[in-house]
């Protein structure tokens, strides 16, 4: 242990360590952060340092009063035996807990008086009063920004013209054009808020950025800015395929955000995708595997900005993982259009960029989480739809509440009409409907009750709507009863079958003296035997439905 805090000494800076071992890996303080090195560059390091080294060996304690002790000076001869051992050593020495999270203050400075902070070449910026402390080895963080913080920098006019191009305001003063305008005004707002939560190191928000749009939408553009304001070496590039691999979490490690360009989910690499986006957005302690090294355990700081051409499709049947997403949409393309000489024009604004970032950062803090345009809030609807068609019926088709049951057989046929209805195929079986039916609802509970002396499998927690109960009842009544339905006047065999639409068009202009007597529906409608109805609503009644429709008890008047 002598030698190991005697070597250590050189690795100190204002009486505080500059080399630590946090999680299994060595990290060195690089005078801004802390960043971390390999096994073998320390063993190179102490083999050199080592290589003429000598130390005083006692060989005689020497007798009686005449007698001295003898020393002799011996060369120390590093080998790998020795230099392990003294790894081993420095380890124990340098040893910071797993508990430790970046950032964090782990020596002098009081961390709690000074707050966030986000490192810059020329100091600590304090972002409650944007004041500069000098840097410090006993403030643990993984990212500084490269270059100076500069309060007078100008505005970054550049980059704001650019945001407001791919988010154009309308202008105009009609409903429609308020809410565009208000979307495309939230959507830099949440670019803003973004960019400083990454420079801030934070991952409380636990969420992962999505940018949808065509090719050369601006996409690029704004990561490879915000790549620009953390350093390349601080910025992960996985891809969605690699990311399910054994290895693909070892390139997280120390990283504070990572890039997945041109996003795409093929084959049965979805679900892993999934469980280790979630896992890393949720501040979840992970474990990595690393080629040649001992596997990595703890929390990776690591932000996600996932850039697609089209809503990637993540299979997750309890659709968790779309609300973790805040989804920006470009819809502009300047293909064949580009300006070359864009991104060198906003580099040269890059601290005017960060604070317009410390500002959004500012305004995240006030209102504690980021801001999400109404497209967003669309786009994630789609996206737990896609990953998640269970979620989509639910929605769609259910009510939820404590006192609601329906039995597994009618929520089974109203499942089956919806997929069909939705061209989703194949339905499945009830077991896997049921498995992702409580992962979507969790209170959902399977009950046996008895109903003419047998049991009936029912689902507690949840019904089927009044539309769909009777959608449902009416497809049993169309496969196994004989009672008389609605018809319209038949077709010929020649005529080809026309959509709902085409024959609702049909009807409103040759039948614009009636309308649907359903409540609430005005559409036009065909005369039947026994009253008016619009043909979406007469196809879906049973007789029963029919006359509750009008008012008439089955067999009697209104």
């Amino acid at each position: 242990m002598a030698v190991a805090r005697e070597i250590l000494k050189s690795w100190q800076y204002d009486g505080l360590p500059t080399l630590r071992n946090w999680c299994g890996a060595w990290m060195r303080w690089d005078k801004t952060h802390w960043s971390e090195i390999e096994d073998r560059e320390i063993r190179s390091t102490l083999y050199r340092r080592l290589e003429h080294a000598k130390y005083a060996q006692l060989v005689n304690k020497g007798r009686g009063e005449n007698k001295c002790a003898t020393v002799e000076i011996r060369p120390w001869a590093p080998n790998k035996r020795k230099i392990s051992d003294l790894i081993e050593a420095m380890a124990a020495i340098c040893h910071l807990p797993e508990s430790v999270q970046a950032p964090s203050w782990i020596g002098r400075g009081g961390g709690e008086r000074h707050g966030a902070i986000v490192a810059c070449r020329n100091g600590l910026l304090r972002l409650s009063d944007r004041k500069l402390l000098p840097l410090t080895p006993g403030y643990f963080n993984l990212v500084s920004v490269p270059f100076d913080y500069d309060p007078a920098a100008p505005e970054p006019t550049q980059w704001l013209d650019f945001l407001s191009e791919l988010w154009p305001t309308t202008g105009r003063d009609d409903e429609h054009g308020k809410a565009e305008d208000a979307d495309a005004i939230a959507s830099i707002r949440a670019v803003q808020e973004y960019f400083g939560y990454v420079l801030s190191g934070r991952t409380h928000l636990q969420k992962i950025f999505m940018m949808l749009g065509p090719s050369r939408s601006g996409k690029g553009t704004i990561a490879r800015t915000l790549t620009a304001l953390l350093g390349a070496g601080n910025v992960a590039g996985p891809t969605m395929a690699s990311l399910a691999t054994n290895f693909g979490m070892a390139s997280l490690i120390g990283k504070p955000f990572a890039i997945i360009s041109d996003a795409r989910l093929a084959g049965n690499t979805g679900n892993q995708v999934v469980e280790r986006l979630l896992t890393i957005s949720g501040e979840d302690r992970v474990e990595v595997d690393r080629k040649y090294k001992q596997a990595w355990t703890g929390r990776l700081p690591t932000r996600f900005l996932i850039l697609s051409n089209v809503m990637p499709q993540f299979g997750d049947a309890s659709g968790v993982i779309a609300h973790r997403f805040i989804v920006l949409t470009m819809t502009r393309s300047w293909l064949h259009n580009e300006d070359t000489e864009l991104e060198g024009k906003l580099n040269g604004e890059l601290g005017g960029i960060l604070n317009w970032a410390l500002d959004g950062l500012d305004r995240l803090t006030e209102q504690g989480r980021l801001t999400e345009p109404r497209s967003s809030v669309e786009s994630v609807t789609a996206m737990k739809d896609i990953a998640s068609p269970t979620s989509a019926f639910v929605r769609d088709c259910c009510d939820t509440g404590a006192e609601h049951q329906v039995t597994v057989d009618e929520i089974w046929a109203a499942w089956k009409e919806w997929c069909e209805d939705n061209g989703r195929g194949s339905a499945g079986s009830k077991q896997i409907f049921g498995r992702n039916l409580q992962a979507v609802a969790p209170q959902v509970r399977m009950i046996r009750p008895r109903v003419d002396g047998k049991q009936v499998r029912t689902y507690s927690g949840i019904k089927l709507k009044d539309s769909t109960e009777s959608d449902a009842h009416n497809k049993e009544d169309r496969d196994s009863s004989d009672s008389p339905r609605l018809t319209a006047a038949p077709e010929p065999d020649s005529e080809p079958r026309e959509s709902l639409e085409t024959r609702s068009s049909l009807l409103r202009d040759q039948l614009s003296g009636d309308v649907c007597e359903m409540t609430g529906c005005d559409e036009p409608a065909h005369r039947y035997e026994h009253g008016a109805f619009c043909l979406p609503h007469a196809r879906k009644m049973t007789p029963r439905a029919r006359w509750a429709a009008l008012g008439i008890e089955e067999g009697g008047a209104a």
